[in-house]
């Protein structure tokens, strides 16, 4: 009986030998898979650094052609020969004043007289820095839009209004302290251009141009200078007493 006994022992203890060993079998398989995965997200995540790096590269010449493009764009803007121009139906009084809701009235005109275009044109507000490349804002640092309120209008029949424009950053913040709204017209109808029926083309048009535009933080009685943008975007200052 003893020895049944004994023999029993043994044979328990060589199973949970045989058990044991299988688990730690098992532990050390789950470990090299878990180091095999491991290396495996490694490798994937340097491919996804390198692709990551790539983008932002191509990202960055696509940014940097797009200004280099900009200022030979904004120069054709004032150096083409216009037949009609988009101008101010009133002076702009400056300087501007952030989040502070404005407007802009606009007119169509040939030699200063006011023309009843028998198409819709469609304009845009945009605003350009004073950099040595200038740049088109539409974004701050944030990534926020730069606009709130009214940033395209129609002009219709000789008129039209950009109202509510909000502007939610401060000029001071770019080169001058000082920026430049251009309004211009991005799309006439697709019509073909008849000037005796007035169907007027977005290319004869040449864009508002208005300089100098101060925008600032908060508006102070006793700190405001006013000055004026005359109706075809120049400067007009106003002496103080």
């Amino acid at each position: 009986m003893s020895i049944s006994l004994n023999n029993h022992l043994i044979s328990q203890n060589h199973t949970i030998s045989e058990i044991f060993d299988q688990v730690q079998e098992q532990i050390k398989k789950q470990h090299q898979e878990i180091q095999q995965i491991q290396l495996q997200r490694q490798k994937t995540n340097e491919k996804l650094q390198k692709h990551l790096e790539k983008l932002n590269h191509l990202v960055q010449r696509l940014i940097d052609q797009q200004i280099s493009q900009h200022p030979k764009s904004k120069q054709n803007l004032s150096n083409q020969q216009y037949k009609y121009e988009i101008q101010m139906d009133h002076n702009l009084e400056l300087p501007c004043y952030r989040n502070r809701i404005f407007s802009i009235k606009l007119r169509l005109v040939e030699n200063d007289k006011v023309i009843f275009n028998a198409n819709n044109l469609l304009v845009e507000l945009q605003i350009w820095t004073y950099d040595k490349i200038p740049k088109k804002l539409t974004h701050n640092n944030r990534n926020q839009s730069i606009y709130k309120g009214c940033q395209q209008t129609m002009i219709k029949k000789g008129y039209g209004c950009l109202t509510r424009i909000q502007i939610k950053e401060v000029s001071s913040h770019f080169p001058r302290g000082l920026l430049q709204l251009i309004v211009l017209p991005i799309d006439d109808g697709a019509v073909i251009g008849n000037e005796s029926k007035l169907l007027i083309k977005k290319e004869w048009i040449k864009p508002l141009i208005i300089n100098d535009v101060s925008i600032k933080a908060k508006k102070f009685s006793d700190r405001h200078y006013p000055y004026f943008a005359k109706s075809d975007g120049t400067r007009n200052v106003v002496e103080q007493n």
